[in-house]
């Protein structure tokens, strides 16, 4: 199939800065023919390389265009699509790294070790561009090998598991501390109990397993036996709560960067846009931690820039992030994108319990904040689940009937609606985006617009 819809890259650095700034004006001269009536802006997710970045956007975008030929064609036929494609340095999790796989439950404290070291090491490398190996800075490697000297010593020595937590909170901006997901006790919590509530073991039930997400072994690991062990990361012991603590860690540096990009260079980048295109449509389309970045873009931009739809793909942020009061005193991070309208069309959140990344990475917060600290479940129920896993908690505008339905299926969308798409049907995992229905879903927001 020829292509009908142009896409123009723009490369962000980890500080938010425009790469090349010649992309910029290329997509500006381009898109100055007025041709052009709706602009989609699509942000990966957590990425290693621009390989897999690019084939990311170039597959959803090849059913984009099928979707635009075989059921959208009548309702946008008049309209001219084209893509903005955000590339930034993130950093890929698989699901091997967030939960080992193995029988671990009678292993040895000290084999962990080299595990630990792995992470440290890694954190030990920020790239300023997406696939560089770029070090991270002095101040960051001497913390990291201020925790890495405390390793050995863990499993016995509270001082020694107070140096480790507090050489990893130094890494990180405490504007990274937010009440909707757990991060703000991150920094002020008690280092011992933070590494005793995340000790215990783990186990993730398998897709077909009712409710999904993550469930706390406890002390009983053979109670959980077959298939209802699903995916287990049954590594015990303050070693095992250290190597949590460390993955939460990367989460939050890659949260905090992708609102970084997403409030400074992208929304600077679409400000010209509308500057010297003020009738041009805007629609923000975000996978993984790029669901956090366009959503801190529509935050930043209305509404002096309002964005016409928002489509969160499998978002990699707290489900508290849009709410209201969530714990009766907190508003979500994001929520005045809801509560002062910023997105003046649809806003669509794909979710699954098949989703594993986020399944079981974020209800870490639930421990890190010492609630539920016992059970570890993901769900709704969760008091920190993940967008990607439950869709918006707490949220009173949010339609919580919706399913993400086959190509050609009806939509019936309104303006300022939440509507959290049910995609255990379609969506397997956590990057299997690139899905006719899940471009049919965006195409159908942007085309009540």
């Amino acid at each position: 199939m020829a292509s009908t819809i142009p896409v123009f890259e723009v490369e962000f650095d980890k500080h938010g800065n425009v790469f090349n700034s010649s992309q910029v004006q290329t997509a500006l001269n381009s898109l100055s023919d007025g041709r052009v009536t709706d602009l989609l802006v699509f942000s990966h997710g957590w990425n290693n390389d621009m390989r897999d970045a690019r084939e990311l956007c170039g597959s959803f975008f090849e059913k984009t265009e099928e979707m635009l030929a075989t059921h959208h064609r009548e309702r946008l036929g008049s309209r001219k699509l084209a893509v903005l494609a955000v590339l930034w340095p993130s950093k890929k999790f698989t699901d091997e790294e967030l939960i080992p796989s193995g029988d671990a439950a009678s292993a040895e404290p000290d084999e962990l070790d080299p595990v630990l070291d792995e992470q440290l090491e890694s954190l030990k490398v920020d790239p300023m561009r997406l696939g560089e190996s770029t070090p991270a800075d002095a101040k960051e490697r001497a913390a990291l090998d201020r925790a890495q000297a405390q390793v050995a010593k863990l499993d016995e020595d509270e001082d020694a598991q107070r140096r480790f937590v507090e050489a990893i909170r130094s890494i990180l901006p405490r504007t990274a501390a937010q009440a909707d997901d757990g991060s703000d006790e991150f920094f002020t919590r008690d280092a011992v109990e933070l590494l005793q509530d995340l000790a215990r073991p783990v186990v993730a039930p398998p897709p077909s397993g009712q409710g999904g997400g993550a469930l706390s072994l406890d002390d009983d690991v053979g109670s959980v036996t077959g298939e209802a062990a699903g995916i287990r990361d049954l590594w015990g012991g303050i070693k095992a709560g250290a190597r949590r603590l460390l993955n939460f860690t990367t989460y939050c540096k890659m949260k905090e960067r992708a609102g970084l990009v997403g409030k400074t260079g992208v929304a600077d980048v679409l400000r010209q846009v509308r500057q010297r295109l003020p009738q041009i449509k805007i629609h923000l389309i975000g996978h993984s931690f790029g669901g956090r970045l366009v959503t801190a873009v529509a935050d930043s931009l209305g509404p002096q820039v309002k964005v016409n739809s928002l489509s969160l793909l499998q978002a990699a942020y707290s489900h508290n992030g849009l709410a209201e009061k969530f714990d009766g005193e907190h508003d979500g991070f994001f929520r005045k994108v809801v509560s002062e309208k910023k997105v003046s069309g649809p806003i669509l959140i794909t979710h699954t319990k098949n989703d594993k990344a986020v399944g079981v990475a974020y209800p870490l917060a639930s421990r890190v904040s010492h609630d539920n600290a016992a059970a570890l479940f993901g769900d709704a129920n969760d008091p920190y689940g993940g967008m990607g896993r439950n869709g918006a908690q707490h949220t009173p505008v949010a339609d919580n009937e919706q399913v993400l339905r086959a190509a050609g299926g009806q939509y019936v969308l309104q303006s300022s609606i939440i509507y959290n798409l049910n995609a255990d049907e379609f969506i397997q995992d956590h990057s299997d985006i690139c899905k006719a229905e899940v471009a049919h879903a965006v195409l159908s927001a942007v085309a009540i617009t």
